[in-house]
């Protein structure tokens, strides 16, 4: 497209798509929704709207899931991870017709994100059970931020780098420096937590 104008018309299977300028073949309702976007301009689908309350508690379940530490037997052990279901609403929708409810009182576990770390849906966090009086804890900040945690190794240019899995770094000359640079702010960390 120049200034709007198409560049070419191609149709496959039925289905037309413009050329761009840089050669990529898109649909014009992608045109239009990547012009909404950079105007600003996005409307909300009215079918959003509709979604049955169960479907909509369990699509935001599924969007993103954080899947705790997982020992096989006893074989290796999976590091925690983060995975998401991209049709989530389709997937959701299925599910309930299938019968699958989410029921908060059968909760076993619960997952709970990094207190004071960035945001966002790949924070591992950390999953909970619930204390002997059936009340979900709130969690110690010092579990997700175990001094334990931080590996050092020396970069190509010849400094030391410090690395917590919670997403600090602590460059300095030396391993030491580098590693108590870290602790320190993993105290900061903490006390800002609590």
């Amino acid at each position: 497209m120049t200034n709007g104008d198409v560049v070419e018309t191609v149709e496959f299977g039925g289905t037309a798509y413009t050329r761009t300028e840089s050669g990529q073949l898109v649909t014009p309702e992608f045109l239009a929704l990547m012009q909404s976007v950079l105007t600003g301009k996005i409307e909300r689908p009215a079918d959003l709207d509709d979604i049955d309350p169960e479907v909509k508690a369990l699509a935001d379940e599924l969007s993103v899931i954080h899947l705790p530490e997982w020992r096989r037997g006893a074989g290796a052990t999976v590091e925690p991870t983060v995975t998401r279901i991209r049709q989530a609403n389709r997937v959701a929708e299925y599910l309930v017709k299938r019968g699958v409810r989410l029921h908060p009182e059968l909760e076993e576990i619960r997952w709970s994100p990094t207190p004071g770390g960035h945001p966002g849906a790949f924070d591992t966090g950390v999953h909970i059970t619930k204390d002997e009086h059936g009340q979900w804890p709130v969690p110690d900040p010092e579990s997700f931020y175990d001094v334990d945690d931080i590996v050092v190794n020396q970069a190509e240019n010849g400094l030391w780098c410090a690395v917590h899995p919670r997403g600090l770094v602590h460059e300095a000359p030396t391993k030491s420096e580098a590693h108590a640079g870290l602790v320190t702010q993993l105290l900061r960390r903490i006390e800002e937590v609590r």
